[in-house]
């Protein structure tokens, strides 16, 4: 009888239940409280009906099904983060002058997500910045002068079938291609054009995918054509069994630049033509890059030795320009262990990556903006430590050791650069 009355109660408050989930939950602790001053429930028996019916909510909203919220907020997500960063960038010039700069540094992102139909979805991001395509960061200072919020991100997605997806606008890197590093693209560039994935699970095991797309680089004018580019990118997975797993991909991308004028953001270390000065005029050449990347994952790697370690990665690339004979190459290699994901207090992550790059091995609006300022024609050592302080709070550390090979455009010197950086990051 009792299971019977509260089943009818739960009813009538799906049916009572108007406007937001917020005052749904309200109007259920109350009559929970009332049942229980009556002796009709137990505390325990009112926790356990409150508990499955939160659960039951949650899984309706989620399904666009919660008969109290209008069907277009269901079908947006939001989520965002917050980072404050303190930055010291060590500098040593040719004559061995030391410069020394502390910096303070604010970014915050949010996103979001709405689902039109069951085959599409747009998505829109802001963020701190200034325009600059490798970077959110805002600096402290200027005299308290507020600070900027930019168009990160807005793309429509398209899924006609499980296996294919196809995007447009200004979107995620993980919509355009997969790297285990940022020796060829730095993590914050929103690529713009158009994009499609294509997956197809092989087996229980095996997987294949391949991602591609057109990307506009520079907008035609009236005096020359607009640089453009395009990547096709096919790739597979493999689980071996429950402990070992690897991902391979090999990238091909072409960005039309030669005789474009550089970007703004360009850091000058490509190779240039039409001027006195190697660092400025027009690109020299095309970027034709053939990006092979891979990443072997070990599952409890240390498990026979009593150690708790969720996973240890090993993961390296290797980039070619076809387009130039000389200083065209790179590669980077390194290993993570640790949490998969930082998400909750005491999970932890380490990470090392050592990074070479020639003078014109890619171009330099592209590479990791943090390594040697996101310049080319570099060696660079990095490592970062990440460690939970409770659910979707964490803390990083991150220290570069960077110099330039035989000096930055013939002017000799190898000028090196330690960059150390302290994070608080938060996530919601």
């Amino acid at each position: 009888m009792k299971k019977l009355l509260i089943a009818v109660m739960l009813g009538i408050f799906c049916l009572m239940s108007v406007g937001i989930q917020a005052s749904y939950a309200g109007e259920i602790d109350l009559l929970l409280q009332k049942l229980v001053e009556k002796g009709v429930l137990t505390g325990a028996e009112a926790q356990q009906v409150k508990t499955e019916t939160q659960e039951q909510v949650k899984k309706e909203i989620a399904q666009g099904k919660f008969s109290s919220l209008p069907a277009w907020v269901q079908n947006i997500k939001f989520k965002g983060d917050l980072r404050l960063r303190y930055q010291n960038q060590h500098e040593k010039n040719n004559n061995d002058i030391q410069k020394d700069a502390n910096i303070g540094r604010v970014r915050m992102r949010l996103g979001m997500e709405g689902k039109i139909n069951d085959k599409v979805m747009a998505g829109i991001g802001i963020a701190t910045g200034s325009g600059d395509p490798r970077s959110t960061n805002i600096s402290f200072g200027d005299y308290n002068s507020k600070k900027q919020i930019i168009l990160d991100y807005a793309y429509g997605k398209y899924t006609p079938f499980p296996w294919l997806q196809l995007t447009g606008g200004k979107m995620l890197p993980g919509d355009v291609f997969w790297e285990p590093t940022d020796l060829v693209w730095d993590t914050d560039i929103t690529p713009e054009g158009a994009a499609f994935g294509f997956k197809k699970t092989l087996n229980p095991r095996a997987s294949v995918f391949m991602n591609g797309g057109f990307l506009v680089v520079q907008t035609d004018s009236t005096s020359t054509s607009g640089a453009s580019a395009f990547l096709v990118q096919p790739g597979a997975n493999y689980q071996f069994n429950d402990t070992f797993s690897l991902k391979g991909a090999v990238s091909y991308s072409s960005f039309d630049v030669k005789d474009q004028a550089p970007s703004s953001y360009d850091k000058g270390y490509n190779t240039k033509y039409n001027s006195s000065s190697p660092t400025t005029g027009n690109y020299a050449y095309n970027y034709t890059m053939l990006n092979p990347a891979l990443e072997f994952k070990i599952m409890q790697p240390f498990k026979a030795l009593g150690l708790n370690v969720e996973s240890l990665k090993f993961f390296g690339e290797y980039v070619n320009n076809l387009d130039v004979s000389d200083k065209n190459t790179g590669f980077s290699a390194g290993f993570q262990l640790g949490n998969e994901k930082i998400e909750k207090w005491g999970d932890w992550q380490f990470r090392y990556v050592y990074a070479m790059l020639g003078k014109d091995a890619v171009l330099d609006i592209l590479p990791d903006s943090d390594r040697y300022s996101g310049k080319t024609g570099i060696r660079s050592h990095e490592g970062s430590l990440s460690y939970g302080l409770g659910k979707n709070v964490w803390i990083s550390f991150d220290v570069y050791r960077s110099w330039g090979i035989n000096g930055i455009n013939g002017a000799g010197g190898k000028k090196p650069e330690t960059l150390a950086q302290a994070d608080f990051n938060m996530k919601f």
